[in-house]
């Protein structure tokens, strides 16, 4: 089992929130999640052999969620998105139907393909 984290989503996700949700939280959930815990969210692009899961985070400042996109096949998760649990950006709904959680979905989705494609990216065993 894999956690991969890509250079956008590394500064733009967990730089910030490091001190809340350190690496080894993140690699916990991400190997629950691989393990079959969590929700699984929709998906707003059709990745084959890939699904969105989303858990719920204990750090030392308080509780998160964080998203991980599986890659089913591989035993492989990419960290897409970490938040606080009281986010201001978009708040406690953390669903497809909320317009501003979709639009940023998509576009770390977006930005994680680029980063993957363009091998700025790094994995560790969990």
């Amino acid at each position: 089992m894999r956690l991969i984290l890509t250079d956008s989503i590394k500064k733009s996700e967990l730089s910030p929130l490091e001190k809340v949700f350190p690496l080894k939280v993140i690699q916990i959930a991400a190997r629950k999640a691989l393990l079959g815990l969590g929700e699984s969210i929709k998906n707003p692009m059709k990745v084959p052999f890939t699904c969105l899961k989303k858990l719920y985070l204990t750090g030392t400042s308080g509780a998160g969620r964080v998203i991980f996109l599986l890659l089913t096949n591989e035993q492989q998760s990419v960290l897409v998105m970490l938040r606080h649990k009281n986010d201001k950006k978009i708040g406690a709904n953390m669903a497809i139907q909320n317009p501003r959680f979709k639009g940023l979905l998509e576009r770390n989705l977006n930005l994680i393909a680029k980063d993957l494609q363009n091998g700025k990216f790094e994995a560790s065993e969990i």
